[in-house]
């Protein structure tokens, strides 16, 4: 599903955040990247989703190279990618529901069907009675629950998460790592960076781990 060959990723003033990446991810794999801050991981997730191009190096999703598509064919893409991300980029001026519903109005579904999707998300992510509230009300850990609840609603082929559950209780927590189980077991690929290893414990997935933008180690956890 996804080829990263030879990967390298240089910011303007001259740091390299990621150094000759090469990893292989297929379809249905629940795969986490670990490593501590500044390792690189929030960047190759941002490389994987399309959103940063890499300095050097190939990108394959789906068979589609990513670093030889233009911007409007990287975003069509995406669309079958659920984002998310620390900086949650949700729509203050907008509710909660509608923030939620953006994915499925760009696919072009029905009213009903954006509705009973949004209410399931929203439901499964304990944000149901906030629907009508702005993002400004929520708390961090809300507002978090609700970037992947707009991550999960378009059903995607793909999951990029990036510390999902850092901001997050425990009870939520176990909530949000049920339902991405539950995404896993139906096919959906995942690929989560965390500094939780109970996360990856829990979830019994494939840890990639990373540090000063190399990958160190590569191998299956269980618990």
């Amino acid at each position: 599903m996804i080829e990263i060959a030879g990967v390298t990723r240089r910011y303007p003033d001259g740091r390299e955040a990621l150094r000759g990446i090469d990893l292989h991810v297929e379809a249905g794999e629940m795969l986490f990247l670990g490593g501590p801050s500044g390792a690189g991981k929030s960047t190759l997730l941002r490389v994987i989703a399309g959103i940063d191009r890499p300095t050097r190096g190939r990108v394959s999703l789906n068979g589609q190279e990513l670093t030889r598509l233009g911007a409007s064919a990287r975003e069509a893409l995406r669309r079958n990618i659920g984002l998310v991300f620390q900086d949650h980029r949700l729509l203050n001026d907008r509710s909660v529901r509608e923030n939620a519903a953006l994915p499925l109005r760009i696919q072009g579904l029905s009213a009903a069907d954006v509705e009973r999707r949004v209410g399931a998300a929203l439901e499964r992510v304990g944000l149901a009675a906030r629907a009508a509230d702005s993002p400004l009300a929520l708390s961090g850990g809300e507002r978090q629950r609700l970037c992947i609840a707009r991550a999960l609603v378009g059903r995607p082929a793909l999951i990029v998460a990036d510390e999902p559950t850092g901001s997050l209780d425990q009870e939520y927590s176990q909530a949000i790592l049920a339902l991405f189980r539950s995404f896993n077991l139906a096919g959906v690929t995942l690929i989560i960076a965390t500094h939780d290893e109970r996360l990856v414990q829990q979830l019994e997935g494939r840890l990639v781990h990373m540090d000063q933008g190399r990958i160190l180690s590569d191998g299956r956890v269980a618990r």
